[in-house]
């Protein structure tokens, strides 16, 4: 028998205020000494969807605990039952000819619209038949199109229907969800997503990623070559049993005499680190749209309103980002055991730390940008605020010739030479000629001292 076991990264509409619920996670931690709170019924029970307690306890009771913040607990957990879902041809043709059955359906709504769909499917068939399966793509390509059709038939309408009735279903009030979700139509930051349709669009699931783990006799053969070659592991069979894992990019294969205590383990870190190079991912899109969305707003004469509210909403979504690196962070030490093992070997292989820093660069540079827009506009600001100025003075300036040409006039001789006398031989015009020829003057050693 072989297991094959995926976990797939989705888009979700649970999003909520993170900061906060992780402020309360440790306030409640610290008065009641136990998780940050309970689980919470977020989408309606059908015949196919059942809730259940999130499996493991949080904290550092036992070696068997992970201490991990809030923003890396699930908010609900749910079982999907797939014994009477007609599946698609090819799927149930493949399951049919290798004794295929789907063990497990699981669904983990986690924060940022990101959840993880789990999907155990094991094979009861010859080796000969197991070395056949896993050559090639089939496999792959089948295990990724089924994730894709249960989320499309069976967890996206459900989401459809939350996003509908978020401020109708007061019961999301009574729960206490209120404070921590927002409404899924009105993200500042996740504004890629919607839920609106009633059909699932089809970049919603993000990847699937496979893992196997199976006892170390099970490497000597056809079928460890299989295996092997199927997690594109080109080591020897030696090094591959000292080490006890190999993570690729989508698939993985791990060694253990306790196949299910392993798997198990496997699961839960692989969790952690799916769920965050999902974020990672989802904010790489992200922060290009904003990028780009900048550079229109550089050749544009957008209003400075809207300039401003693009700013701090991109603000928010980089100080976000910050906030669910430190998370990360702070996850990485929480996990304990064989969890710990887990989540370094996947950290180093998905180079994790790389894409960390590359989002991190690329807010670098958003802010930047920002900074440099807002020095622009302030620039124009102030070239607008001279010229207004220069007009004022410019018109002071020909008004004080007028007046002094005037008072002249009207003043009688006293045969002491002084300023009024000059402006009693210049008349009006000549007055204006005077006073604008002196501030063409001025305006032209401005403009050489500003150059």
């Amino acid at each position: 028998m072989l297991k094959v076991r995926t976990l797939s990264p989705v888009r979700s509409p649970i999003s909520a205020d993170s900061e906060r619920r992780a402020a309360d996670a440790l306030k409640q931690m610290a008065e009641a000494g136990c998780d940050a709170g309970a689980p919470l019924n977020l989408l309606p029970e059908t015949d196919t969807l059942r809730r259940f307690e999130w499996p493991w306890t949080n904290g550092y009771g036992t070696l068997e605990h992970d201490n991990l913040p809030a923003f890396f607990q699930p908010f609900a957990c749910y079982s999907v039952a797939m014994d009477d879902t007609p599946l698609p041809a090819d799927i149930g043709e493949l399951l049919a000819d290798n004794g295929g059955v789907i063990e497990h359906c699981h669904l983990y709504l986690y924060d940022d619209t990101v959840a993880l769909l789990q999907l155990d499917v094991a094979f009861d068939t010859r080796e000969p038949g197991l070395v056949e399966l896993l050559a090639g793509h089939r496999l792959d390509g089948a295990l990724s199109r089924l994730a894709k059709w249960v989320y499309k038939h069976t967890v996206y309408p459900t989401f459809h229907q939350y996003a509908l009735g978020f401020d109708k279903r007061k019961r999301y009030k009574d729960a206490g969800a209120v404070s921590y979700l927002r409404d899924p139509k009105k993200l500042t930051v996740f504004r890629d997503v919607s839920f609106d349709s009633p059909d699932a669009p089809d970049t919603y699931v993000l990847w699937t990623g496979r893992y196997v783990v199976t006892q170390p006799s099970a490497l000597n053969g056809p079928l460890g070559d299989s295996l092997r070659l199927w997690a594109s592991y080109t080591g020897s069979p030696e090094a591959l049993l000292e080490a006890r894992q190999f993570v690729g990019s989508g698939n993985i294969l791990a060694v253990a005499d306790d196949v299910e205590s392993q798997a198990n383990n496997w699961l839960r870190g692989l969790s952690v680190c799916q769920l965050y190079n999902a974020v990672l991912s989802i904010y790489g899109g992200i922060l290009k749209s904003s990028y780009s969305e900048l550079n229109d707003i550089a050749g544009s004469r957008r209003r400075s309103k809207d300039l401003h509210r693009l700013m701090t909403d991109i603000t928010k979504t980089l100080d976000h980002l910050e906030f669910t690196r430190l998370e990360f962070n702070e996850a990485i030490i929480g996990v304990q055991a064989e969890r710990a093992k887990v989540v370094r070997a996947t950290y180093a292989a998905w180079n994790l730390g790389e894409l960390i820093e590359g989002s991190l660069e690329r807010t670098g540079l958003i802010r930047s940008k920002i900074s440099r827009l807002l020095e622009a506009r302030k620039s124009q600001l102030d070239r607008s605020v001279e010229l207004i100025l220069a007009g004022i003075g410019g018109v002071a300036v020909i008004d004080l010739f007028i007046s002094l040409t005037t008072a002249s006039r009207g003043l009688e001789r006293d045969d002491i030479p002084g300023v009024l006398d000059v402006f009693e031989w210049l008349q009006p015009d000549g007055s204006i000629a005077l006073s604008t020829t002196i501030l063409v003057l001025i305006s032209f050693y401005i403009y050489l001292a500003k150059r």
